[in-house]
């Protein structure tokens, strides 16, 4: 009997091996297939891995609690980075299987109007205009994957927020989905492991050795320490404590002044503590070695109503930050409350049984690229901007591109889209720029905003 059940087990388990085993293969082969699939004169608007997530794995992922599907996706993709960083970029010749665990990075096709573009007075290039937003890998666990071109499309990604103290965030349940609105709210509390850990983290050997051989640029946003006992001198201190520890290990630097999700995460909102806060960041800026040069700095920003009252406001702030002369740049925007947010008669009943938390994804859209469109007025078009809010068609990525952003982030999107979103945008920007006229992404930046 024993012996039958040992040899029904091992039958058992050779074929979950197999199928195991096959699966490896067939992933692999699906990674060197040529990338034809992002050819932006293809009829699709959705890739076949979109239409496949957003048909029989989303609806699966939407039965999950939010923050634990999040936590669940963060650990599968850092499993598969092991697995790539076996053999990855500073091993010494070739080995058994290197073509499986070590296969070439995606690269994005060159055919059609070139996404490239060098910003920054030339500091960083971005072989795409589409990222990842703060808020998905809040810790950096998932630098190396982004290095190593696992998530085909990706142009660059900004991890955080990171404070300078370890915070646990707010009491759970802390993140909603509103699937009617392509939404979600979250009230999470700026919940990470502090300046210190993430610094080690990105100082370790797996994560140094991606560096060199990278083309996607490593933004890091950092905020204030989630605690109602920080404030005022204490509260900038606690800032420039962050830059100090984290600035060196990133490609730029973006201060998140405007989360919606703490009692105190506005503390630099108003013109006056946020030129403190700035002058602070330039006095330590200057004390700081540097290798080579400081990364560019940019400020993260709310989007304020598009009224004249919003615009006012939008314009004092960005008088500040252009007088402190050390921000190269903007990323707006922001959550906002999701009180103030336009969405359907269900998913306002929705939001309003949660009652509190800042909102993100398709509902923003609009309100992001009128604050996007006011800022690059505003300033001239001098300080390139991140667009973010919505992003979750390459209509919605032109959009905002024409409106004046430079670049795009990602992450709501994700959520109901999946990863194949990059592709899409990416796809799609090149056909709408040919379309177009444009034989660049950099001509169609700001073009509304001329008119």
């Amino acid at each position: 009997m024993a012996s039958a059940t040992s040899s029904r087990f091992s039958t058992y388990a050779f074929r979950a091996a197999g199928l195991a085993g096959g699966g490896v293969l067939g992933v692999a082969y699906w990674q060197r297939l040529p990338p034809a699939r992002d050819d932006h004169r293809l009829s699709w608007r959705e890739s076949l891995s979109t239409r496949l997530y957003r048909n029989f794995v989303a609806p699966l992922v939407l039965q999950v609690d939010p923050e634990t599907a999040h936590v669940l996706t963060l650990k599968g993709v850092s499993l598969l980075q092991s697995c790539r960083l076996l053999l990855g970029p500073g091993s010494a010749g070739s080995a058994p299987l290197d073509w499986l665990l070590h296969p070439s990075p995606s690269s994005v096709s060159s055919a059609g109007p070139s996404l490239r573009q060098e910003l920054f007075a030339g500091k960083l290039k971005f072989e795409t205009p589409v990222g990842i937003a703060a808020g998905f890998d809040k810790n950096a666990w998932l630098v190396p994957s982004y290095r190593l071109g696992l998530l085909h499309g990706l142009g660059f990604a900004e991890v955080g927020s990171v404070s300078a103290r370890p915070a646990e965030g707010n009491v759970q349940p802390r993140c909603w989905r509103i699937p009617t609105d392509q939404a979600v709210v979250n009230f999470m509390g700026l919940n990470n492991e502090g300046a210190d850990a993430v610094r080690a983290r990105l100082g370790t050997e797996e994560f140094t050795r991606t560096a060199s051989a990278s083309s996607v640029p490593i933004g890091l946003n950092i905020a204030k320490t989630h605690s109602p006992e920080i404030v005022g001198q204490a509260a900038v201190e606690d800032f420039v404590y962050s830059f100090r520890t984290l600035a060196p290990m990133a490609e730029f630097v973006v201060l998140n002044v405007s989360c919606p999700n703490t009692a105190e995460g506005k503390t630099f909102e108003e013109p006056d503590t946020l030129a403190d806060l700035l002058q602070a960041v330039a006095k330590e800026r200057a004390q700081m070695e540097w290798p080579s040069r400081p990364p560019p700095i940019l400020v993260k920003l709310v989007a304020t109503p598009d009224s004249e009252e919003g615009r006012a406001r939008q314009r004092q702030l960005l008088e500040t930050i252009e007088a402190s002369g050390i921000i190269d740049g903007l990323v707006i925007s922001n959550t906002i409350p999701q009180a103030q947010a336009k969405l359907s008669a269900t998913g306002r009943a929705v939001a309003d049984e949660i009652g509190k938390g800042g909102l993100s994804g398709r509902p923003i859209h609009s309100r992001s690229v009128a604050a996007i469109r006011s800022a690059y007025q505003a300033t001239g078009g001098r300080l390139p901007i991140i667009g973010v809010g919505g992003t979750d068609s390459a209509e919605a990525a032109y959009e905002k591109i024409r409106a004046g952003a430079s670049l795009v982030e990602v992450y709501t999107g994700l959520v109901y889209k999946g990863p194949g979103l990059l592709v899409d945008i990416n796809a799609g920007l090149r056909r709408f720029l040919e379309r177009d006229g444009y034989r660049s992404v950099a001509e169609a930046v700001g073009v509304d905003a001329q008119a």
